[in-house]
């Protein structure tokens, strides 16, 4: 009977141990099977908390206050000036005649570059020759003997009144013609060539003609007076018999 207590008490023994390990075994995958669970849930963000300051608890630190809206200014409008009335502002005097006249002598006188010559006690300009030059007061100049406003002007080396392209010791001012010539100048049938610096004429060929004074037109080389002329189709002298033959 001994015998047989014993092996009933192993038996039972060995049915709690499996129940034991079996227990552990399902205990192991459930909490491997939750671990799974909560690696695999998202994540919910959490709110940022205040930094804490040493000593304050945090409940304490009150949250930063928005800047207040200052309301703009608007500018101070400038204060309005009274008008005055139209009558009571006095009319400027009229300018007499006298003043007027006085007022333009002045300014004359400013512009007028002349002063008194001792010699010749009169208005002089700069460059004056006492008895040779005069003071222009349209010209505000000196000019010499036949001046000619606007056309002349006096030169201080030829010593009298010459005009725009002047060339001195050749050239002169002709006031017939109001313009520079050479020697031996007839008026309205000569003029001067700058080029030949000569008086020729209208049918002038530089380097080919001159102007005969005796005949009055342009000749060539070996003209003869009454016997010769120049062809200007051949640019030669020729007999006043000559002709060209008919093709």
């Amino acid at each position: 009977m001994g015998k047989g207590f014993w092996g009933i008490g192993l038996i039972c023994l060995a049915i709690f141990l499996c129940s034991c390990t079996t227990t552990r075994t399902e205990v192991r995958e459930m909490r491997e099977h939750e671990l799974r669970e909560e690696k695999a849930a998202p994540v919910e963000p959490t709110p940022e908390e205040a930094p804490s300051v040493p000593g304050i608890p945090p409940e304490e630190i009150a949250p930063e206050e928005e800047p207040e809206e200052i309301p703009e200014e608007t500018p101070e409008e400038a204060p309005s000036v009274p008008e005055i009335p139209s009558e009571e502002i006095a009319p400027e005097e009229e300018l007499k005649a006298e003043d007027i006249g006085r007022y333009y002598e002045e300014m004359e006188s400013m512009d007028d570059p002349s002063f008194q010559c001792t010699t010749c006690n009169e208005a002089v300009g700069e460059g004056h020759i006492c008895g040779l030059t005069t003071y222009c007061q349209q010209c505000l100049e000196e000019v010499g003997s036949g001046h000619v406003c606007d056309l002349t002007f006096f030169c201080y080396d030829c010593k009298k009144e010459v005009g725009d392209g002047h060339i001195c010791d050749i050239t002169t001012f002709c006031l017939n013609c109001e313009e520079e010539v050479g020697e031996d100048h007839i008026c309205d049938v000569t003029y001067f060539c700058y080029d030949c610096e000569k008086e020729v004429g209208d049918e002038h060929i530089c380097g080919v003609t001159q102007f005969c004074s005796v005949c009055k037109v342009e000749a060539g080389e070996g003209h003869v007076c009454g016997k010769t002329y120049f062809c200007f189709d051949c640019e030669k002298e020729a007999s006043t018999e000559h002709q060209h033959e008919i093709q």
